[in-house]
């Protein structure tokens, strides 16, 4: 393998899908989120559940977007 190649070639689509459900992720568990609440329940809750419903659709759809390899 030559240096600087990567072993798993990643595409911009899912390099840009991973590095914004990591953000939404680490910003999900800042401090400020645990004590806001929405609708009776606290935002951190909120925000787990909307990572838990969004980042598998924005995995499929990022796929699903690039189509298969030949």
């Amino acid at each position: 393998m030559t240096p600087g190649r990567q072993f798993f070639p990643m595409a911009r689509a899912e390099k840009v899908a991973l590095v914004v459900l990591i953000g939404f992720a680490a910003g999900s568990f800042l401090p400020i989120a645990r004590s806001v609440e929405v609708a009776g329940m606290a935002l951190f809750g909120w925000l787990m559940a909307a990572l838990m419903l969004l980042a598998p659709l924005a995995t499929l759809w990022t796929f699903r977007r690039r189509g298969p390899r030949g």
